[in-house]
Order: C-alpha cells, then sequence, then structure tokens
C-alpha cells in the first residue's frame, strides 16, 4: 500500500507541475505586450508565396481560395500555390478556375502533408519572394492576415505563427466546446508565451517563414506529427518561432466525433512519435542553457488539455479512495483541477460566450472519455504511422 501511496502522490505532482506550467502563462497573457520594435516602414510591402497543401480538398478550398483572394492587401504582392496532392476528385481543376496557381503531384509512397510541402518548397522559385506563408485547404485567412504579418517581418520577425481559432463554432456541441479550447490555447497559452518573449510550437497553419529560412532550411519534417518536427528542426538551428496574436486564420472542426476521429488520432500519434525528439531538445537546451528549447520539449511531453483533465479525474478517483491513508493529496488533486476550470471560466469569458456554449460543456464527458480512448491508442501504437484525411463539411452539418 506504501508503494500506491508513494505513486499516487508522485502522480499528483506531476499533475500539478503540469496545471502550474499553464498557470505562469495565462498570469503572463495579462502582462503589458513587449516592444516588438519599429513600425513598418509605409513604402516597404513584402511579397508572399502562398502554399496551400491540398488532398481531395474540393469541397472548400474554393472558400480558403476567397478568402485569400479578398484580403486587404496588395494582390501583386501574393502568388497563390494550390499543391493538388495525390488527389482523386476535382481539388485542381477548382483551383485553377478560381485563378491560382496548381502544382499537381503524385506519389502514393510518400503520402501526408510533409511530403507535400518539402516537394513544393523544393520547386518554388524563392527569389521573387520575401516570405512563404502556409495555410490549410479548410482555412479562411482575416482579411488584415498579410498586413500584420508585414509588419512582424518587417519588426525582424523569422518564423511566425498565426492565431489559429475554428471557423464553425456554432456547428454543434463538439465545435462550441473546441472552442472554447482553441480560445484558451490562443489567447491564453500561446499569449503568454509572446508576452514572456518565448517561442512557441509551430500549429501546421498560419505560418510565415523569412525567404532566408525557408532558403536555408526548406522543409524536412515529414512524420505524422510535421508541424511539431518542423519546430524542433527551427529551434534546434537557434530560430525562434514568434506568435501573431492579430494574425488570425480559423479552420473548420468536425462537427461529430465520427468526422473528427482521423484529425484527433494524427494528432495524438504525432505527438508520441515526437517524444524521443522533445526529450533531445530539452537536453540541448539544457547544454546550450537555451530556455527556448528546454520550454519547446516541456510543452510538447506535458498533457494536452484533455489528457490533463482525464489524468486529473483519474487522480481524482484515486485520492478519494487514499484519502484515509494519504489525506493532502485530494487537495492536491483538486487544485490542478481548479485551475484547469479557472481557464475555461476564462475563456468563456473572453469568448463572451452564450446559453449554446455554455450548454455545450454538458458534453465534455463524452468528449473527454472518447479523447481517452484515442490517446490510449495512440500510446499503445495504434496506427501511429498512417496518414488519414480529415473529413469535410459543410457549414452546419
Amino acid at each position: 500500500m506504501t508503494l500506491i501511496v508513494v505513486g499516487a502522490w508522485a502522480f499528483a505532482a506531476l499533475l500539478l507541475l503540469a496545471a502550474l506550467y499553464r498557470c505562469v502563462f495565462g498570469v503572463a497573457q495579462w502582462l503589458p505586450a513587449r516592444d516588438a520594435g519599429p513600425a513598418i516602414p509605409p513604402d516597404r510591402l513584402r511579397r508572399f508565396a502562398v502554399v496551400v497543401p491540398a488532398h481531395d480538398e474540393e469541397l472548400l478550398i474554393g472558400e480558403l481560395i476567397g478568402s485569400l483572394q479578398s484580403v486587404e492587401y496588395p494582390r501583386d504582392h501574393l502568388e497563390i500555390w494550390v499543391i493538388a496532392d495525390n488527389c482523386s476528385d476535382q481539388t485542381a481543376a477548382r483551383a485553377r478556375a478560381l485563378g491560382v496557381r496548381v502544382a499537381e503531384r503524385s506519389d502514393r509512397a510518400q503520402r501526408g502533408k510533409g511530403y507535400a510541402l518539402r516537394w513544393m518548397i523544393e520547386r518554388l522559385d524563392l527569389a521573387g519572394f520575401d516570405a512563404v506563408a502556409l495555410f490549410d485547404a479548410d482555412n479562411l485567412v482575416d482579411p488584415d492576415f498579410f498586413t500584420v504579418m508585414n509588419r512582424e517581418l518587417a519588426r525582424g520577425g523569422r518564423c511566425l505563427q498565426g492565431y489559429y481559432g475554428i471557423s464553425n463554432p456554432g456547428d454543434s456541441r463538439l465545435t462550441r466546446l473546441m472552442a472554447v479550447t482553441y480560445v484558451m490555447k490562443n489567447e491564453l497559452f500561446y499569449a503568454g508565451k509572446a508576452r514572456l518573449g518565448l517561442s512557441v510550437l509551430l500549429l501546421g497553419t498560419g505560418m510565415v517563414f523569412a525567404r532566408e529560412v525557408i532558403a536555408s532550411n526548406g522543409w524536412g519534417a515529414v512524420t505524422i506529427g510535421e508541424d511539431l518536427e518542423q519546430s524542433f528542426e527551427l529551434l534546434e538551428r537557434g530560430e525562434s518561432i514568434r506568435f501573431v496574436l492579430g494574425a488570425r486564420i480559423r479552420a473548420q472542426e468536425a462537427a461529430t466525433l465520427r468526422q473528427g476521429y482521423a484529425q484527433r488520432q494524427r494528432w495524438s500519434s504525432g505527438r508520441h512519435v515526437l517524444y524521443r525528439r522533445a526529450r533531445r531538445a530539452i537536453a540541448l537546451g539544457i547544454r546550450r542553457r537555451s530556455l527556448t528549447l528546454i520550454d519547446a520539449g516541456l510543452e510538447l511531453l506535458l498533457p494536452t488539455y484533455s489528457k490533463l483533465m482525464n489524468q486529473s479525474l483519474a487522480a481524482l478517483l484515486v485520492a478519494v479512495l487514499l484519502r484515509g491513508r494519504a489525506p493532502g493529496l485530494l487537495p492536491a488533486v483538486l487544485l490542478s483541477l481548479a485551475y484547469q476550470a479557472g481557464e475555461i471560466a476564462v475563456a468563456l469569458r473572453r469568448m463572451r460566450a452564450g446559453p449554446a456554449f455554455l450548454a455545450s460543456l454538458a458534453f465534455a464527458p463524452v468528449f473527454l472519455a472518447w479523447k481517452a480512448v484515442i490517446d490510449l491508442l495512440a500510446l499503445i501504437g495504434f496506427r501511429r504511422q498512417l496518414w488519414a484525411r480529415t473529413v469535410r463539411h459543410r457549414g452546419g452539418q
């Protein structure tokens, strides 16, 4: 029984540390913004190569292209490329009909977004551009995205990650619930990191890289977690990834658990694939005395929002069962849960959430149970290297 109590205390301590880690940035996001440098000169508008990897995306590719063509930035300073990657539908034809450039790729052996990006970037003539912007095919890009990113590039930014939100928050209980977590990730966690001058990890879309970064590093990440892998590639080379709160894109969130399975399975597996890389980053950060590398490794190794909640609830059950032998264990676990509840409350307030969003919290137990199964399958390696596309749908479906 003593070993069980010691193990329970060790687990509770890890949960508290994970909550404290998030708390540091949740508090930091209230700090005054750091001075990012001088204002952009009015005569320096940078040219962007806009790259969109797309696999069977005829349903939504037109909406993305429309949003890109409607941004408040000179049209002749954007060159839009769609990678029709192993497509069996009309993605390429639809994109061409809307007046953008299309590169068709067919390689059944090397499938996935990372391979498509590497293939395209190797073929891009970067000489005519100042930066490369990457988006997913289900995105909508805010009108001032490139104006904001242009300013950040002028201030010395080389690797930039924009705000990644949801385009269809009102579609279902699931999308409303996920909208809360996206606010937590962007406005509490990543905004806090930005306030402290720390790097973030790439989110897979809404990314901008200065030409020099792409020219020297290319795109080397081809695992199922290509965005996280590319993050570590850049950070280990001494780059920093700056979070840009004001440059926003929105992506379609799955409206049902069935639609969302492939995406969540890929994300969870991608993290597990890169755990060794994260530990290496921490070790390298200690040797180099680089807080950026240490923090990046910790961010990947520590539990996600849903996993921390699931683990905390499991620890709560254990604490109740052991309350006679470990009386201090229950308050420790409740403290972790209290912070997580506080994050949710702040996010709901930040969103000015209405009754429908508040009611969606009742769906959380179902989502958490579903996500626990996915995380368990990822832990044991089930379909870990399999890339599968996310099912798309029209709004309201």
